[in-house]
């Protein structure tokens, strides 16, 4: 069985806790797991800690797919369940001109991005962005750098970069879905998914503080035809799309680790979707 976890809110829905409390209630009740994260992003300045950890594993790592890729106790390869990361950096105030409106625009602050598909990974660069980061951010960045042997890119392409690398998460997130039993995908911000392959999916599940919504993921699919293109889901937000269709049920979420898993595999039997190995 296959459950996508997206947000309804823009930041701190929760997706990641959700993800996490589901996967370790299926390992709890010895159920083979596997987890995609196909699009994500860390702030190099909030989130510093993983570009020390992105130099001890060689690659770009994000936060979410980290946290998860331990809870999964997982030995699938990580650049494979997180093939699209993007690290933002925020420029130096005093270098822009102390305008605030420069922080906005997402293309200004990608500085580096992974690309991973089931051939090769490739890191790339922008170096106008790096060149305007904040001073005490440039020593573990060059470090980085120089371990992943990126390669230059334009600002203006880092975005088209990026969607197109949508394809190649689309491979690995295939790849990874065929070797386990229950499979969790998690969107990022509020997009309603992050990929077109992350619509096959037997459910999904809208996360918001204190609540989450469970709804057939075929209805889920054709609502997002409805709004749009079925191969640019990550156009559309969740909240236009759960506005055309009624939840499957609605429960509680708490900030201690809940055991979501149960309620999910009660409403997968109600529907007749297939865990093998979930005792009755």
């Amino acid at each position: 069985m296959d459950v996508l976890v997206t947000g309804l809110l823009p930041y701190d829905s929760g997706k990641t806790t959700f993800a996490k409390f589901l996967i370790e209630g299926a390992i709890e009740r010895g159920i083979d797991v596997g987890f995609s994260k196909p699009i994500s992003g860390i702030s190099g300045w909030y989130q510093y800690k993983y570009i020390v950890k992105s130099i001890e594993a060689g690659i770009l790592i994000g936060e979410d797919m980290f946290k998860l890729h331990i809870a999964a106790k997982s030995s699938d390869p990580i650049e494979y369940e997180g093939p699209v990361v993007s690290l933002l950096l925020p420029p130096d105030p005093e270098k822009v001109g102390w305008k605030v409106s420069v922080y906005s625009p997402y293309s200004n602050q990608i500085s580096v991005i992974r690309i991973s598909d089931l051939e090769r990974t490739k890191h790339y660069y922008v170096p106008s962005n790096i060149e305007r980061a904040i001073a005490s951010l440039k020593g573990e960045l060059r470090k980085l750098l120089n371990i992943v042997k990126a390669e230059p890119v334009d600002a203006k392409n880092s975005e088209k970069l990026i969607l197109n690398s949508r394809k190649y998460a689309d491979k690995c997130l295939d790849y990874l879905k065929d070797r386990h039993e229950f499979f969790v995908v998690e969107s990022y911000n509020n997009s309603a998914a992050p990929t077109a392959k992350a619509l096959e999916v037997d459910l999904v599940v809208v996360v918001t503080p204190g609540k989450a919504a469970i709804f057939s993921g075929s209805s889920y699919k054709r609502a997002i035809l409805a709004l749009s293109s079925i191969k640019d889901p990550w156009k559309v937000v969740t909240e236009d799309v759960i506005s055309l269709l009624e939840p499957i049920l609605v429960i509680d979420v708490k900030t201690k680790k809940t055991d979501v898993f149960e309620k999910i595999a009660k409403v997968a039997k109600a529907s007749n979707y297939q865990i093998n190995s979930l005792n009755s």
